[in-house]
């Protein structure tokens, strides 16, 4: 009877930790198809008309701190889809362009880069 009990409590935990295992996969491969589908996508924040909202880049300022302060002022969806995205197109850009811009909430990734990079 004791080595049936712990028979079954072995198996009963086995399957909560395969159970736990395959649902953690499950949660990973769903983050990562969103992070993808942000970063390579042409999705904006909200759908027009949007908010203006203003944003400056000065001399010096990385491209780590353009995407923290777009993100900051919620114009694009994530800091590290949006700074890979810039990374991937940095050699067809060029350089960051200084001083204000003026986008909007409902522009896409290729419309924010088109702007701060002068493209």
């Amino acid at each position: 009877m004791l080595r049936t009990m712990r028979t079954i409590l072995i198996v009963m935990l086995n399957m909560i930790f395969i159970g736990l295992v395959v649902f953690s996969c499950i949660q990973m491969i769903h983050l990562g198809y969103g992070f993808a589908y942000d970063t390579l996508s042409n999705s904006s924040v909200a759908p027009p008309p949007g908010e203006d909202k203003v944003i400056s880049i000065q001399s010096g300022q990385t491209e780590y701190d353009v995407a923290d302060d777009l993100a900051g002022k919620d114009l694009v969806k994530g800091k590290w889809s949006f700074l890979i995205r810039m990374k991937l197109e940095r050699d067809k850009r060029g350089s960051l362009k200084n001083g204000e811009f003026v986008l909007n909430t409902s522009m896409s990734y290729d419309e924010i880069l088109n702007e701060i990079y002068g493209g």
